[in-house]
């Protein structure tokens, strides 16, 4: 809209020295056009905001009618401002025109109203320019808005969508020369870009701010971290800036970009003088609230980064974890049980604990970052919207969550979660793999329970320190048809469970009973106690995978874990019963396999 600040076209089928001497005043570019073709030619090209019609006869009414009707209906432009000019014998219908065209001004060209009439344009072409100005800022403040929009929906390039800020704040603060100075850990600036693409302004800028160290206004912003909007520091850095773009600068704005208290970098941006009238009260306002909106969509960018990279990072540890619990479930045989149980336990069971102990934390700190980045849905649509109440409302909400939640300590504390439970699962992986794979294959064969037991109690007979009596009970009619390896170490994890249990707690009178009954299409393997039991809360992880109760050193907590998974891979269960303080039972279920059943 630049050209139409300074274009009047006169449309008149006759010239008017009166009129020229007018308009030669008016210090606009001028331009006439004697008939409708050439008028519609200097219509399309300029598109002028002020016109004037120059009405003195009938020939030139009817010129005017058609100019009128044609930019009013035709191109439906209501912002035109139409000034018509008459001599005094030569009066057009005004009322009617004013009604139908939404005529400005009509002047009547004497020499005595030379004066009024100079007044009446310069008042329309004034009017026009702050229009035109109006507009632009309307504009700019519509693609300030737009651009941080932008940025909310926009996966791409975040300094593609920053550049983009930064022309719309250039446009709103009518700057001549913006640059980027970026802000490194210990506070000091270094000039990332500058506009316009000249080739010296980057030194000139760099003279003028005496970077790295940053000089006192911007010092303030920085330390603020918020917009400030000032005069110029009379130093001869800044002539030397006004030389180098011919103009006279006067005042400058510094936009810092804040990410969660944090300023990574501040815009700054320089005014001329004679365009610091239009930067009003509305501008510098809306340039607030955009820095506000701006803070927090890059801090939920951020929040979305960082989620993203612990998330990815805590499921690589998941699956390593899922990883080392199946090759521990499959080559776990009864005789390395017996080898490495005592020697991994003080090596497993720290790391681990502190692992699954940040599991926990991690859960509840992703729910707090859930819920802030929920809040910041809301405040987004509010501003879509136009929500104000609602959006102050969730502001307020956003504000006193952050600190509650102590939302920036969760950010520190889960990368360093994260670095602790990659070290502790790195010290596991690397104890597995010094582990000997021993690889059990499923083989389904008919076996003797019994012989099962005593090969099993043979084993054990190093661990029954208190020479514990085993009974016996089978009652089951029916073949089992299974694996041998895996019953045989399902049992023998479970007695040697039971031994461990009762030289811990003795009791008066200590048994192990072992027992089989058929019942509902299967065989139930029982190993009973009557040692201490277990609580109804730990009955319901003694089955997870390195989760014991025993001391450390004692124990590995993987026994159990392997006994259940072997059951499943039996195509059976492993159930636990316990009363605390009078026994605990261990039960395995298998199906009794029938003629045609799959092996």
């Amino acid at each position: 809209m630049d050209n139409l600040n300074n274009q009047i076209v006169v449309v008149s089928g006759s010239t008017s020295e009166e009129l020229e001497a007018i308009l030669a005043q008016s210090q606009c570019e001028t331009r006439n056009a004697e008939n409708f073709k050439l008028f519609k030619k200097a219509y399309r090209k300029h598109r002028p905001g002020v016109l004037v019609l120059y009405v003195n006869d009938t020939e030139s009414e009817q010129l005017a009618s058609q100019v009128l009707s044609h930019v009013r209906r035709a191109m439906q432009d209501k912002d035109a401002i139409f000034v018509v000019a008459h001599p005094p014998e030569h009066m057009p219908d005004a009322l009617n025109w004013i009604e139908e065209y939404s005529i400005a001004s009509f002047i009547t060209l004497t020499t005595d109203k030379r004066a009024l009439n100079q007044s009446v344009i310069d008042r329309n072409v004034k009017a026009w320019r702050r229009f035109v100005q109006v507009t632009e800022q309307h504009q700019a403040e519509s693609n300030l808005l737009m651009s941080v929009a932008h940025l909310h929906r926009n996966n791409n390039n975040v300094n593609e969508v920053m550049h983009q800020f930064m022309q719309a704040l250039s446009s709103i603060a009518c700057a001549s020369v913006q640059c980027r100075i970026k802000i490194n850990a210990q506070g000091e600036g270094t000039i990332t870009s500058c506009s316009p693409d000249l080739d010296e302004l980057e030194s000139t800028l760099n003279l003028a701010f005496q970077l790295p160290t940053l000089p006192p206004y911007l010092q303030r912003a920085l330390n603020e971290k918020k917009p400030q909007i000032d005069l110029l520091p009379s130093i001869d850095a800044f002539s030397a800036l006004g030389q180098l773009l011919k103009l006279k600068l006067s005042s400058y704005l510094i936009f810092p970009i804040v990410v969660y208290g944090k300023v990574l970098e501040l815009m700054v941006f320089f005014i001329d003088e004679n365009a610091m009238e239009s930067v009003s009260m509305r501008q510098i306002d809306v340039i607030s609230k955009a820095a506000e909106q701006l803070t927090m969509l890059l801090e939920r960018k951020e929040s979305e980064r960082r989620l993203k990279k612990q998330c990815t990072r805590l499921k690589h540890a998941l699956i390593e974890l899922k990883e080392t619990q199946e090759q521990l479930a499959h080559s776990e045989k009864m005789a390395t049980v017996g080898q490495f149980a005592a020697g991994i336990a003080h090596e497993i069971n720290n790391p681990l604990s502190f692992v699954l102990s940040n599991f926990g934390s991690m859960d509840n700190y992703l729910d707090s970052i859930l819920n802030l980045q929920n809040l910041h849905d809301q405040f987004l649509s509010a501003v879509e919207v136009g929500n104000q109440n609602r959006r102050d409302e969730i502001k307020d909400e956003i504000t006193h969550y952050r600190g509650q939640s102590e939302i920036d300590f969760i950010y520190d504390d889960m990368r360093e979660i994260v670095a602790q439970s990659q070290m502790g699962l790195t010290r596991v992986s690397e104890i597995i793999k010094d582990l000997q794979s021993f690889n059990g294959k499923a083989q389904r064969t008919e076996l003797d329970l019994k012989d099962l037991l005593s090969q099993s109690l043979t084993l054990l007979r190093s661990t029954n320190v208190s020479d514990i009596p085993i009974k016996t009970r089978f009652t089951h009619q029916s073949e089992i048809v299974s694996n041998a390896g895996f019953i045989q170490q399902i049992l023998t994890n479970l007695i040697k469970n039971a031994y461990q249990a009762l030289a811990t707690h003795p009791s008066t009178e200590p048994v192990i009973e072992v027992s089989s009954e058929e019942t509902n299409g299967a065989i139930h393997i029982s190993v009973r106690d009557n040692g201490p039991g277990i609580s109804f809360e730990k009955q319901k992880h003694v089955f997870d995978p390195f989760y014991t109760t025993k001391a450390v050193g004692e124990g590995t907590g993987l026994g159990l874990s392997v006994s259940y998974n072997l059951s499943k891979r039996l195509g059976g269960k492993l159930l636990v019963d316990s009363q605390e303080g009078k026994y605990c039972q261990f039960t395995l279920v298998l199906p009794i396999q029938t003629e045609g059943s799959p092996h």
